[in-house]
């Protein structure tokens, strides 16, 4: 799915999120340090770091805090919704 492309049809980011663009825009800005301030000290596995990470990685398929997010609340809204298998191969529903 395209994080950026959808945001631009704020019918189908409501129905893939539960959350209107703007909503998702000010959840984010409570999301992204708390992320990064998890990130810094834990694996994904939830394991503490000997090291802090100090930036992503450049290879990350999951680029940037917006991009999480939008990965978590799909996750969370959709089961074999219409517009989530409409947005994951790109048609229209």
């Amino acid at each position: 799915m395209d994080y950026r492309a959808l945001r631009e049809r704020p019918r189908q980011f409501l129905a893939l999120t539960s959350l209107h663009v703007a909503e998702f825009d000010d959840l984010l800005t409570a999301f992204a340090p708390a992320w990064e301030r998890h990130h810094r000290w834990h694996t994904l596995a939830g394991k503490r770091r000997q090291f802090p990470a100090h930036r992503e990685r450049p290879t990350a398929v999951l680029a940037g805090s917006d991009v999480k997010l939008f990965f978590l609340l799909t996750y969370l809204k959709s089961n074999a919704l219409q517009e989530h298998q409409a947005a994951s191969f790109g048609v229209s529903q």
